[in-house]
This record gives C-alpha cells, sequence and structure tokens, in this order.
C-alpha cells in the first residue's frame, strides 16, 4: 500500500513538474510574439502620446526605456532556451518581470491585460514549487473568467446586445442584426453567463474538463468574432485568445489532478530547495502578490483598481470619454491624427478624434481604457496642437450596472484637463508629446 502510495505522489509531482515546464516556456514564446506584435507600443519613440503612471516619471529619458525594452528581450530570450529547470532561467523570469514593471511606470498605455497576466505567471512560476505555482495559476486565471464575466453581467451589456464581440461574431456568420433582433441580447447575455460558468466550473475538480472544454470553444468564438473576418482586431488581442486556449490545455489537463499535499522541500527537478529564510519569504511574498491581485479587482467599482487590472475586457459599463475639436482646429493637429478626426455632428458642427482607432494604428495595440489615461492623451494633443482653449472631452462615469444610467460632464480647455487630473490619486500628466508622429520628446 506504502509504495502504492509513493508511486502515485511522484506520477503526480512528475505531471505537475512537466506541466510548469512547459507552461513556463509558452509563456516565454507568447510574451516575445506578443511583444513583436506591439512593437511600437514598447518603443519609446511610438507616434503616440505616453502618459506615465508616476509624475516623477515623466522626464524618463528614452534611452533607459530602450535598455529596459532590450533588457526584458534579453531576459525573456533566455528564459525560453533555459526555461525553469536551470536557476538562470528563473532568475530570467524576475528579470522580465522588472524590466515590464519599469516599462509600465513609464506609460500607463503599456499596461495590456496580456502583459499583466505574464509578469504575474512569471513569478509563480519562478518562486514556487511545482504543484503550488499550478494550483496558484489556476487560481488567477480562474479569477480573470470570474472577473471579466462580472463586468459583462450588466444592463449595458446586454441592451448593446454584446456589443463588438456579438457584432463581430454576426459579421464572421454573415448574419445581419435585422436577423437576430431582441434574440442579440439574449445571445450577449448567455456569453457572459458561459464565462462565468466556466470561471467557476475551473474551481471545482468535478467540473473542470467541462469548463476546460467550453473555455475552448469560448476563446475560439472570440477568435472567430475578433479576427480578420470578424470584427478584424490586431494580433495582439488575437494571440492572446490564443495563448489562453494552449494555457487551459496546460494547467487544467497536463497537470492533471492530485489529492497529495503541497512539499515545499522540494523539487523535481532533482534539487532540494534551500530551506533558507530568504527562500521561505520569497514564497511568502509571491503567495501575497497573487492573492491581492486576486483580490485587487473588487475595488474597481470605488474606482481604486483600473478597469484593465479588473480583467474588464470587452465590457461596455465601464467609463468612457470623447475628445472633440472645432472644425478651425482641425489643421492643426498632427498629419497622421487627422485621419482619425469624424463629423461633424449635427448638434454644435464640432469633430470627433478617435484615440481609440489612432491607438490601434499606432501601437498595435487598444487604447488603455481609463478616463485618466484618455485625458492624457487629449491634453498631450491640445499642447502639440495648440488647441489650449478650444479643445473639448465629454466625461461619461461608470454605467450603473441594473440601469445602465451614466453621470456626464463636459471639460473645455487644457487647463480644465489639467485640474480634471489632479483629481485622480494617480498621474495623468503627459510626457512632452510633439512634431506629429514619430516624434516624442524624451
Amino acid at each position: 500500500m506504502w509504495i502504492r502510495c509513493l508511486r502515485s505522489f511522484e506520477g503526480a509531482a512528475s505531471r505537475a513538474d512537466f506541466a510548469v515546464s512547459l507552461l513556463s516556456r509558452a509563456v516565454a514564446a507568447a510574451a516575445l510574439v506578443l511583444t513583436a506584435a506591439t512593437w511600437p507600443l514598447w518603443s519609446p519613440s511610438a507616434a503616440f502620446p505616453r502618459v506615465p503612471f508616476l509624475g516623477p516619471l515623466r522626464g524618463t529619458p528614452a534611452r533607459l526605456e530602450e535598455a529596459w525594452l532590450g533588457i526584458g528581450c534579453v531576459a525573456l530570450v533566455t528564459w525560453l532556451v533555459a526555461g525553469r529547470e536551470r536557476r538562470i532561467g528563473r532568475w530570467s523570469m524576475l528579470v522580465f518581470v522588472g524590466a515590464a514593471a519599469c516599462l509600465v511606470l513609464a506609460d500607463q498605455h503599456r499596461l495590456q491585460p496580456w502583459a499583466y497576466e505574464f509578469s504575474v505567471l512569471a513569478l509563480i512560476l519562478a518562486v514556487l514549487p511545482p504543484r503550488e505555482a499550478i494550483g496558484w495559476a489556476r487560481l488567477l486565471v480562474a479569477s480573470i473568467y470570474f472577473y471579466s464575466a462580472l463586468s459583462k453581467l450588466d444592463w449595458t451589456f446586454v441592451e448593446s446586445g454584446g456589443g463588438q464581440i456579438v457584432d463581430g461574431l454576426l459579421t464572421f456568420l454573415h448574419i445581419g442584426r435585422e436577423h437576430l433582433g431582441s434574440s442579440q441580447q439574449i445571445v450577449a447575455g448567455s456569453l457572459a453567463v458561459g464565462e462565468f460558468l466556466v470561471g467557476l466550473g475551473l474551481c471545482w475538480r468535478r467540473w473542470r474538463r467541462t469548463a476546460l472544454i467550453g473555455s475552448i470553444i469560448m476563446h475560439g468564438l472570440l477568435l472567430a468574432a475578433l479576427g480578420p473576418w470578424g470584427a478584424g482586431h490586431k494580433p495582439g488581442v488575437l494571440l492572446w485568445n490564443v495563448f489562453f486556449i494552449v494555457q487551459n490545455v496546460i494547467l487544467f489537463g497536463v497537470a492533471g489532478e492530485s489529492s497529495q499535499p503541497v512539499e515545499n522541500g522540494f523539487d523535481r527537478l532533482g534539487k532540494l530547495e534551500i530551506r533558507s529564510k530568504a527562500g521561505r519569504l520569497s514564497r511568502f511574498a509571491v503567495r501575497g502578490l497573487v492573492a491581492f491581485v486576486v483580490l485587487f479587482p473588487l475595488t474597481e467599482p470605488f474606482g481604486v483598481c483600473d478597469i484593465w487590472p479588473a480583467w474588464a475586457v470587452y465590457a461596455t459599463g465601464p467609463e468612457r470619454l470623447r475628445v472633440y475639436v472645432d472644425a478651425t482646429d482641425r489643421s492643426p493637429l498632427p498629419p497622421d491624427v487627422q485621419k482619425y478626426v469624424e463629423g461633424p455632428r449635427f448638434q454644435d458642427g464640432r469633430y470627433l478624434v478617435r484615440i481609440d482607432r489612432w491607438s490601434l494604428d499606432a501601437t498595435r495595440a487598444p487604447v488603455y481604457p481609463q478616463n485618466r489615461f484618455r485625458l492624457g492623451v487629449a491634453l498631450a494633443l491640445a499642447q502639440a496642437a495648440g488647441l489650449d482653449e478650444s479643445i473639448r472631452v465629454e466625461i461619461d462615469g461608470q454605467a450603473n450596472r441594473w440601469s445602465g444610467r451614466r453621470s456626464s460632464r463636459t471639460v473645455t480647455g487644457a487647463a480644465a484637463i489639467s485640474a480634471e487630473l489632479d483629481r485622480d490619486w494617480l498621474n495623468g500628466d503627459p510626457r512632452p508629446f510633439a512634431d506629429g508622429p514619430g516624434h516624442s520628446k524624451p
């Protein structure tokens, strides 16, 4: 009996070791591919305003950002080649996290959901023993589904018929909105509920395999809806969905199940972990950090956690913002920005500046959804084009979950935008941005 239990334990540990090794290389490969796909976002010479998280970082030299980017890429390549099995591979994971953190602090736009998730996974895989790493990684992934679904279980997502997700899926299937009618709201609600059930099912061993299959189907539908035959999103969004399929197969399939307790003293790579005070502290710190990441989104409705760190992706309820200019203010805008100007609108003849589309083309990544960041982009645009008094920003607050109602206000002029930014607890002032596309002052 004891021999059988020992063999069962070794088999479970072996599967966990293999899954952790496979997942670590999958994360490294995905991070390299997504960084390449969104390269202008990480380059300090991107033709899009940059807004640091902290005011003192507005003066960060471009060469320092280039150094961080180079260090992060070298760390990713080393991590991919060495894997978790070697110490240099685990140190490379930590170096990548440090470089990514510096780049994100220098520009909020870089806090893309995939970069955030990869950084947390890197810490888990680098510090925690295999089976414990599997457990914490599973918790992180389940929480992403839970919060993402929660952000869609509201009046605005159902009333809008699922927004760009359902619209893209209908385009992919060559079905017009008129053919669905009110059924589109049912489809939207079903998508949100389905995502919630996937996250819930991944938490229970009995339903885990079913939830895994459900998650693969869900990401397949997202790829169809957001891909080139649907909404036509940039590669970064699609690649993250592909990674989720690979990640889930590894975490909830390859890793298997084990009822054995985690033994922090051993690493199946063949070495006894050093039971040092530093080792215990590092594991305790990572557990605490992951627990914080899992719980922090609960503060999003109170304005503490930002939209993307709260995993509110593809949601229609979060705060939003629109930037308008007068007809006479179009010509001072940088040439590459003018093509994103739409209008005029009927009520006042003002023109809408589509900063979301500008972001997609200039950085190959969706614009950071926080109003703080978008106000910073508007302020940078006003300063670069000399629109200090005439630029207008219409700000909508977060929608009520049950009624869809929002608070709304209008801010006119650069001084008023700056005063609005002072109300946020994080920095919203942009780095100097001038001379049009491809030129951003360090």
